[in-house]
């Protein structure tokens, strides 16, 4: 049976809705229903991040958004951003300040969420961790409509490979918050959105609103090691649970 997360279970505290999105598309056009379904699903992450960080700060940002069609311009893009090899659908770049999406049908609309998260994020917090920009992104980009209910669904892909790897070994949570190299691992780098999605939504589900407790607490320039000391009473606390949750 499906998981489903009501975004009312997450935050709690919406603000009014001012945010712009400027959308470009190369070498193509959106269908008028696609672009009204990016704009609204785009209205309530930004509502998410207003509600995590009890402000309206997200309102004033305006998000640049390009859209390609054709994978060969998309790849060629990669290669200038020296990426190639690293993404193959989409990323967000800190130097333009600009997501880049390869857009070729309506289930695309998660990349575009994605890497909105990573705009919006780094719009509050400077350099947050990576895995909780990842894993965020993963979480958010499953933003549905679904019965006239924006919704966030369970992403079962990861939740089982996480039980499936924990069977093998317990994940040590400590070293992975350290191995940062490992992002740029083609070999590692599954392993890393696993765990990191993981940890959000084992967070989550837990209490919605430690999220945001966590993001704020990052936002202050609190480190890692602090935050899980004052949240889950320290790493080896909170990796113990995460482990057993996912056994």
């Amino acid at each position: 049976m499906k998981i489903h997360i009501t975004i009312w279970l997450l935050l709690c505290s919406f603000y009014c809705y001012s945010q712009k999105l400027a959308i470009k598309e190369i070498g193509f056009s959106l269908k008028p229903e696609e672009r009204a379904k990016i704009e609204r699903l785009a209205t309530y992450e930004v509502k998410i991040f207003n509600g995590l960080f009890k402000d309206a700060e997200n309102d004033s940002l305006t998000i640049y958004i390009n859209l390609y069609n054709k994978g060969k311009d998309f790849r060629a893009l990669l290669q200038e951003f020296g990426l190639k090899g690293l993404t193959e659908s989409g990323f967000y770049s800190p130097k333009t300040n600009q997501s880049y999406v390869l857009y070729q049908s309506i289930a695309d609309i998660e990349i575009i969420l994605h890497e909105m998260s990573h705009a919006l994020l780094r719009h509050s917090i400077r350099n947050p961790p990576r895995w909780f920009n990842e894993g965020l992104a993963e979480f958010l980009e499953s933003l549905k409509e679904e019965n006239y209910k924006i919704q966030v669904n369970a992403q079962f892909h990861y939740l089982d490979k996480m039980k499936a790897d924990n069977r093998n070994a317990p994940t040590n949570i400590s070293a992975f918050l350290n191995s940062h190299n490992s992002w740029q691992d083609k070999n590692k780098v599954q392993d890393m959105y696993t765990i990191s999605y993981c940890m959000v939504y084992y967070i989550i589900k837990q209490d919605p609103l430690l999220i945001g407790k966590m993001a704020n607490m990052m936002k202050k320039g609190i480190g890692t090691e602090q935050i899980f000391n004052t949240l889950f009473g320290g790493i080896d606390s909170f990796e113990r649970r995460f482990n057993f949750y996912y056994r």
